[in-house]
């Protein structure tokens, strides 16, 4: 008896794994709150996007079809969106803890942007893969007076990612998207 609830228990733990490491702890963030002029902070588990997708209408036609069938294998998302008053709110050391666990085994580094002065973000785009399947997505995008993380953990497809831009609180990070 004990053998077989040790073997469900490792087999659970396998199974759980795999989203688990596509979640970002992001939990360090949570200090910036005080000096933001603004905060969103969004966190849609697995329970919660299956039951939001139940209210979008399952017509071909719409947009909402569309969103519906992208989330619909998705485990969560997560965003943390800061916007500050002035320049120097928060530093690089903040999103460190972040971009470590963004060096893991499993996720790499799709885009680097960098704009130097303006007002342009600089963002930086991970995927967590395996073989051909992506497995989860993260964004950081920072400005001077702004900082955005996203986390999207579950299978992703490519080709409709970007329509995500605008839903669950996930800004327009201006990702490229196919024409429909």
């Amino acid at each position: 008896m004990r053998a077989r609830i040790a073997t469900a228990l490792i087999v659970l733990a396998t199974a759980a794994s795999p989203a688990a490491a596509q979640q970002l702890k992001m939990d360090n963030l949570n200090k910036l709150a005080d000096a933001a002029r603004q905060v969103v902070d969004v966190t849609i588990d697995e329970q919660l996007l299956q039951l939001a997708s139940k209210f979008l209408s399952s017509s071909r036609s719409s947009d909402e079809a569309e969103i519906k069938e992208l989330v619909k294998d998705l485990k969560g998302v997560y965003v943390k969106r800061f916007e500050f008053e002035t320049d120097g709110k928060y530093s690089p050391s903040d999103v460190d803890p972040i971009l470590k666990q963004l060096r893991a085994p499993g996720w790499s580094r799709i885009v680097g942007v960098t704009s130097k002065g303006g007002d342009n973000p600089n963002v930086e785009v991970f995927i967590m893969s395996d073989a051909n399947l992506i497995k989860g997505i993260a964004v950081i995008a920072s400005q001077p007076r702004e900082l955005t993380v996203v986390n999207v953990v579950g299978p992703i497809d490519v080709d409709r990612l970007s329509r995500l831009q605008g839903q669950f609180g996930i800004p327009s990070l201006e990702l490229p998207s196919k024409p429909r």
